[in-house]
């Protein structure tokens, strides 16, 4: 569910994971955060949404999860920039 949906549902209890989840991200420098003000119009349409998820465990604790919403890259990145290289089953048993 959204966080709008899970602040209306679990209250107080989202705010503190997400704000966990945030700090994670911050503390192991995965994303440094930019005023949109300072970027381009072509490094704004090229951003990609960070996307947030809560949910509800089995022992009822409530998780957040963040993602990037990476469909807008298929854009302007090439076909071949944007997979992992796969080893073949041949390669791998050579």
């Amino acid at each position: 569910m959204s966080v709008k949906a899970g602040i209306k549902k679990f209250g107080k209890r989202v705010n503190d994971t997400v704000s966990k989840e945030l700090r994670q991200l911050h503390n192991r420098k995965a994303m440094v955060p930019i005023d949109k003000y300072d970027l381009s119009t072509e490094e704004r349409q090229k951003a990609l949404w960070y996307l947030m998820f809560i949910k509800e465990k089995r022992d009822v604790a409530v998780k957040a999860r963040g993602c990037t919403d990476g469909r807008p890259k298929r854009q302007y990145t090439e076909n071949g920039d944007a997979i992992s290289p796969t080893v073949s089953l041949e390669a791998m048993m050579m």
